[in-house]
């Protein structure tokens, strides 16, 4: 690591450690609040009893002697609320501001209690005892795991500045790798600890926590600029760091799935209790449910995969094709096509869905799948694409050679063109699969057949009344719909990451 960048590196960190002795937050006293409530409510009984003096008086109806005892009502309900507000005024006018508190040495004050009535409530705070093991209650609440999490964060903030001192002027060192993988984590703990101490519930006359905001931005950028000199200055580092990175945002796009799978083996009533990610055991029993209630797996998947599939290999082929012409073929025209396909991208098709059907109507193709199948030719987005990718990554003199040797228009775009297309073709043949295989709304308006049924259509019935309850088969339907698009994926996706050099040519 350069000099520079270890001495900001450096300074930064010693910035971030005294800073976590400073006030970081402040429990206010919050009596004067407290009693608005109760101000609120008796001003709504002065109010309530005026109105009736009032209404009594105008009538009439009353005699005297009753309008004089509801005066004297009214004027007993005054006083009370001109005794809450001499409370709260009292009160505002303490001395007794707030209490401070710093995240070193780690201990909250003893004014400051809990209150239990949110954690019961909301069950947020809820944990366990660190040193009995026991669940905690009024008497038994501690705050060891937060004391934990903040000496750990200190401890991971010294450890990564010693590791970076031991390793000295070397370019490159483990130490260096090992130091950044303890600052993120001192960063991460940081941030989880001031998080934690805004939303611990505070029991009256203290209100909950009012962070200090300079001292707040002193412990999260400083560490952050600390971390970005470290990383810059060091090249291994900035390596594994990238890899952290890449890493977490993989975790973060695959969790969703893995739940998926995972409620997909538990019960209802654990779905219901909380996210797990470790599988359970009632699969079996989610299978059963299904089968039991007529969702054929098996002519789901033959309808999907066959619409599907089907409408990718025309939507593709077929939509490449036309993306060739506009490219090759300079007609008259040829500008003012290319945007009407471009203004078609630009029509939703819930708004041709109507006349789209009353067109498969008349052509008697109602509960026919070439009603889904054949129309996918016209795949205006695809077209654009296509279109794109053929402007920069294809030269025309490959046309024009092909055509001095004496060869065909399809052999030429069959032979030359399609291959250098397989990159653009198969990221498109992804996102035709993924569209036609979740396509819902469309199947629905022309298939009334229950051997039609496609697996999203059959999924939909999940959620009717029979199976509200039954989270763990919802869940499995689901996996299995999601199931060959995952599939799908993996095989094409080595096309995706192809060189968009394929087929360039060298003038």
């Amino acid at each position: 690591m350069k000099k520079t960048a270890k001495i900001v590196f450096l300074a930064f960190m010693l910035i971030t450690i005294v800073a976590m002795f400073l006030p970081v937050a402040s429990f206010h006293d919050n009596t004067a609040a407290s009693l608005q409530t109760d101000i609120d409510k008796q001003q709504g009984k002065v109010d309530s009893a005026q109105t009736q003096l009032d209404r009594w008086i105008a009538g009439g109806k009353k005699s005297e002697a009753d309008i004089t005892k509801q005066r004297d009502k009214v004027e007993k309900e005054k006083e009370k609320l001109q005794e809450l507000l001499d409370q709260q005024a009292a009160a505002s006018g303490s001395s007794n501001s707030g209490i401070s508190f710093a995240l070193l040495p780690s201990k909250l004050p003893a004014e400051i209690d809990v209150d239990m009535m949110v954690v019961n409530q909301y069950k947020v705070y809820d944990g366990w005892n660190m040193s009995g093991g026991e669940r905690i209650n009024k008497e038994a609440w501690k705050f060891d795991s937060y004391y934990i999490c903040v000496w750990a964060a200190l401890a991971a903030l010294i450890i990564a500045t010693a590791l970076v001192v031991l390793a000295g002027n070397k370019l490159t060192s483990v130490l260096y790798t090992i130091s950044s993988f303890f600052h993120l984590a001192g960063i991460l703990l940081i941030c989880y600890c001031l998080l934690r101490l805004s939303a611990f519930p505070v029991k009256l006359p203290y209100g909950s926590a009012t962070l200090s905001v300079p001292i707040v931005l002193l412990l999260i950028i400083c560490p952050l600029v600390a971390f970005a000199a470290h990383i810059s200055g060091v090249q291994n580092s900035k390596r594994s760091m990238i890899y952290v990175f890449c890493s977490f945002l993989s975790v973060m796009a695959i969790i969703p799935f893995w739940i998926m799978i995972v409620n997909a083996t538990r019960s209802s009533q654990a779905i219901q209790q909380g996210v797990s990610l470790i599988p359970g055991n009632y699969l079996r029993y989610n299978w059963n449910v299904l089968s039991s209630k007529n969702f054929n797996i098996g002519i789901g998947f033959k309808n999907s995969a066959i619409i599907a599939f089907s409408a990718t290999i025309l939507s593709v082929y077929f939509s490449a094709m036309t993306a060739y012409g506009f490219k090759v073929y300079q007609f008259k025209g040829n500008k003012f096509l290319y945007a009407v396909v471009m203004a078609i991208i630009m029509i939703p098709g819930q708004v041709t869905g109507t006349g789209f059907f009353m067109f498969m109507y008349q052509l008697g193709l109602v509960d026919n799948r070439l009603a889904l199948i054949i129309p996918s030719i016209a795949a205006a987005s695809t077209v654009f694409f296509f279109r794109q990718y053929l402007e920069s990554n294809f030269q025309i003199s490959l046309v024009e050679a092909a055509r001095i040797d004496g060869a065909g228009e399809f052999f030429t775009f069959n032979r030359i063109v399609l291959p250098i297309m397989v990159p653009a073709m198969a990221t498109m043949a992804i996102m035709a699969v993924i569209g036609n295989w979740n396509n819902y709304l469309t199947p629905l308006m022309l298939f009334t057949k229950p051997d039609l049924k496609t697996l999203p259509m059959m999924v939909q019935e999940l959620r009717g009344d029979i199976y509200r309850t039954e989270y763990g088969s919802i869940y499995l339907g689901l996996t299995l719909t999601a199931l060959p698009l995952i599939i799908v994926y993996f095989a094409f996706s080595k096309y995706i990451i192809a060189g968009v050099a394929l087929g360039g040519v060298k003038e």
